[in-house]
């Protein structure tokens, strides 16, 4: 799931001029029912996959592994290009540690690029891929729920404010509830179309599954989100932070830490037309 930004002073001035509006709605309004607003903002996700793929943007991934005492091992800093295909973030990395790639980097990042463009311009494909993702939130927020809502208007929209904590009713099935289960923090909502702006949750405790082989999570361990709507419309991804101690099968390296940032996003209005039928690319 990314991305972009705003005079840092408008948002100041909205608030101390709606303030009043705000607190006057949050009597007169009856707040959304949580679970509704979020599927709300899923069935949005769906309407929007095709309008996304008018945008290329510039992103920069920056990750950074510790030891147990915070003494940085290794810094890896890779800015990419992102265009999506048929609602599927596709990503070009163009340069690693501050170095272009090599023409034999080049070569292999084209290849996959184009084998991952083939691969999700078939629709099934892309819906399959789409389904999966659609299911991981679905199951995350069926672990958590929202409290002590708010409502307040900035930049002339209504924005809706929780608590995010665990649900204690819910059975975890999976990797992704069990994480949820141990997180909290808060989330800001446009009303509007439910698109969710940002989310900062932490780890209340820790957690181990299988002994700690499956899975482990350590209290403290945080995760920053941050979309941005666009003029047309679409909401993009122009944050995702998050550091601690943490690791998933292989995927997690115990002591880390990561910042990604999209900007320079371009929209353009093109179509095309496919000529014979497309093939993988070995």
């Amino acid at each position: 799931m990314r991305r972009l930004f705003i005079d840092p002073l408008l948002p100041i001035i909205v608030i101390l001029v709606f303030a009043p509006i705000a607190r006057a709605q949050s009597v007169q309004e009856p707040l959304p029912n949580p679970r509704d607003l979020l599927q709300k903002a899923l069935a949005n996700e769906k309407k929007l996959a095709a309008e996304q793929e008018r945008y290329e943007c510039r992103v920069t991934d920056e990750a950074v592994e510790t030891d147990s005492h915070g003494n940085v091992k290794k810094t890896t800093l890779e800015v990419k290009e992102q265009f999506f295909v048929n609602g599927i973030p596709v990503e070009r990395t163009l340069s690693k540690n501050g170095k272009d790639l090599s023409p034999d980097e080049t070569r292999k990042e084209d290849q996959k690029v184009m084998k991952e463009t083939v691969k999700y311009s078939n629709q099934a494909t892309a819906q399959k891929e789409t389904d999966k993702q659609n299911q991981q939130i679905e199951d995350v927020l069926g672990a958590m729920q929202l409290a002590n809502g708010r409502r307040e208007r900035a930049s002339g929209r209504s924005i809706l404010y929780y608590d995010v904590v665990p649900n204690p009713k819910f059975q975890a099935r999976n990797l992704e509830q069990h994480f949820a289960q141990v997180m909290e923090g808060k989330v800001s909502i446009d009303e509007e179309s439910g698109e969710i702006i940002d989310v900062n949750v932490k780890s209340v405790k820790d957690l181990k599954i299988a002994a700690g082989m499956l899975a482990n999570l350590h209290k403290g361990f945080w995760l920053h989100f941050h979309n941005q709507p666009q003029t047309d419309g679409v909401w993009l991804t122009d944050l995702a932070e998050g550091s601690g101690d943490a690791r998933a099968a292989l995927f997690f390296h115990p002591y880390f830490r990561f910042r990604e940032t999209t900007g320079g996003c371009h929209l353009y209005n093109t179509e095309a037309t496919q000529i014979g039928q497309a093939k993988p690319v070995k």
